[in-house]
């Protein structure tokens, strides 16, 4: 093993004289444009080399950690135990979850309380800090707000409700509906009991339900639909915007997150996804909770007018909220006994419930393909194994994905081996790509420069722009690179940079700035930069 690990070092070293011989030969002839060709040509397939020879340096490296691993005694820690588990089983950390629970649950005051911003009570009390550990409601910005994963990827029915509430097509019934609705909603009621009492009415007669107020922590809802233990819908009203006292999406999230810290039968086979509906007046929204290994609660929708405008727009968007309960409710409904007959069975959990609901796609082959998560690494990217594979591999979410740009590199070397590309409901797309192992460029001690030149070279040869080559979507191993994040990348002159960019943070390049175009020039400046 020795002996081979020395003669890889040996070609490494005679393939890196030649990289700079061959580079300085460009440096010192004048340029003519054959013979640059024939030069960059040369330096592609030596870097070429050099990433094999390196590969193949920490494959053996790997195999001789393994030979030692082996000859010392066996640890039975937490990854080894991962590694040997069966693919397929949806593991979870029961307990914890259990734990969580019943901490938070303790801990949570009444809802309407804790829904109003200041009071002992409410949720911004210093001696609530601790709770904001296990909730999420997007309401006290802080780590947990920038960590958490959405809930349209932590559940599909949610998913599809906010798809719904932007995209669908409104039905004759769900016109209808919005226009008596509309038409209720849009008078006076003397108090919010009876504004309340008309609105359930409206939605149990549409939609075949029965909701009824239920009592958690000394507060009562506005109106519940629970079907065998889960809570498939809360309602929350306010009698007229800003009426009340506290924060009607708050209140709602919290009443969900009450229901799933005491709901024990669903909570430990589901992340018991749970649809809100918060009306204020003639306003109203959609939002969606889960409990993961924490409460969690997105808006789905905009707060939509219900006044009678029937030649506004917004009128639309009130008939599309109504569609998406139409399609979801029955969905919840179906969930919800299925994991009755699960618990029945005493089955296990058919997920791993602190991650994604996407567990498997198609291969290149036409084959399914099947996922194992082992860790979270941020709030869309993950760290899973395949079980038609060997290996590590990277699975992140996100809306917008280059898979021509990624190929570019990676056929050369430069990026990471991509696996596959999966659709989802809502707009997501799943990217299940080779996971790398090095660090980042700000980190490496001896940074590859040519190698990250000769990458963003190949890229922009092949027509493509990058727009993102911050140091940490840059990875070194060896004398090489992978690059990563190709959400803004594309086609040159086509792609344009995303709203909502880090201006904060960020020092971009001149004319980098939300909805405008990426150029050559945006991605040389930042090479410029990192290799100074």
């Amino acid at each position: 093993m020795d002996s081979q690990l020395e003669a890889v070092k040996h070609d490494i070293r005679d393939v890196k004289w030649k990289i700079a011989k061959t580079e300085q030969n460009l440096a010192e002839h004048a340029h003519n444009a054959e013979r640059d060709k024939v030069f960059l040509d040369l330096l592609l397939s030596l870097n070429n080399q050099l990433l094999s020879l390196n590969n193949q340096l920490l494959s053996l490296q790997e195999e001789k950690n393994i030979l030692l691993r082996n000859q010392a005694p066996r640890k039975h820690d937490r990854d080894s135990m991962e590694k040997e588990a069966p693919f397929k089983k949806a593991r979870t950390d029961p307990a914890g979850r259990e734990e969580i629970a019943a901490r938070a649950n303790k801990k949570l005051p009444s809802p309407s309380s804790f829904a109003k911003p200041s009071g002992e009570g409410g949720w911004t009390h210093p001696k609530l800090r601790e709770l904001q550990q296990y909730m999420c409601f997007h309401r006290s910005p802080h780590d947990i707000d920038t960590q958490t994963t959405p809930v349209v990827l932590l559940d599909p029915i949610l998913a599809q409700v906010s798809h719904d509430c932007e995209c669908a097509t409104p039905t004759d019934a769900d016109c209808k509906f919005a226009g008596l609705v509309a038409s209720a909603m849009s008078q006076a009621f003397a108090d919010e009991e009876q504004r309340m009492q008309t609105f359930w009415q409206l939605l149990e007669d549409e939609f075949n339900v029965t909701f009824q107020r239920v009592k958690y922590h000394k507060a009562e809802t506005d109106g519940s639909f629970i079907h065998l233990g889960g809570m498939l819908v809360n309602v929350e009203v306010k009698n007229e915007i800003g009426s009340g006292g506290g924060a009607i999406h708050v209140q709602n999230a919290a009443y969900a997150a009450a229901h799933a810290f005491q709901a024990k039968k669903v909570r430990g086979k589901s992340v018991c996804p749970t649809l809100l509906i918060e009306l204020a007046g003639p306003n109203m929204s959609l939002s969606g909770a889960v409990y993961t290994d924490m409460a969690l609660c997105d808006q789905l929708s905009p707060m939509v007018s219900l006044l009678w405008q029937p030649h506004s727009r917004l009128m639309v968007q009130a008939a599309r909220c109504f569609a998406a309960i139409r399609n979801a409710l029955p969905s919840l409904r179906s969930f919800y006994e299925a994991l009755d007959q699960q618990a029945l069975e005493q089955q296990e959990p058919t997920r791993q419930l602190e991650y994604p609901y996407k567990t498997s796609f198609v291969g290149p082959h036409g084959s399914a393909q099947h996922l194992l998560y082992h860790e979270k690494l941020s709030r869309t990217c993950f760290k899973a194994t395949l079980d038609s594979q060997e290996g590590l591999v990277l699975v992140k979410f996100c809306k917008s994905y280059s898979k021509d740009a990624h190929t570019c590199l990676s056929s050369h070397g430069y990026a990471p081996n991509l696996v596959a590309i999966a659709s989802l409901t809502d707009g997501w797309l799943m990217v299940v790509m080779e996971f790398v192992t090095g660090c980042f460029w700000d980190e490496a001690p001896q940074k590859p420069v040519a190698a990250l030149q000769a990458a963003v070279h190949l890229l922009h040869q092949a027509g493509f722009v990058h727009g993102d080559l911050r140091p940490n979507n840059i990875f070194v191993l060896a004398d090489s690179v992978r690059v990563i994040d190709f959400e803004w990348a594309g086609v040159m002159e086509q792609s344009t940079y995303p709203l909502f960019m880090n201006h904060i943070d960020v020092t971009w390049p001149d004319g980098a700035k939300d909805g405008q175009p990426i150029k050559q020039e945006h991605d040389l400046w930042w090479l410029n930069l990192l290799c100074d």
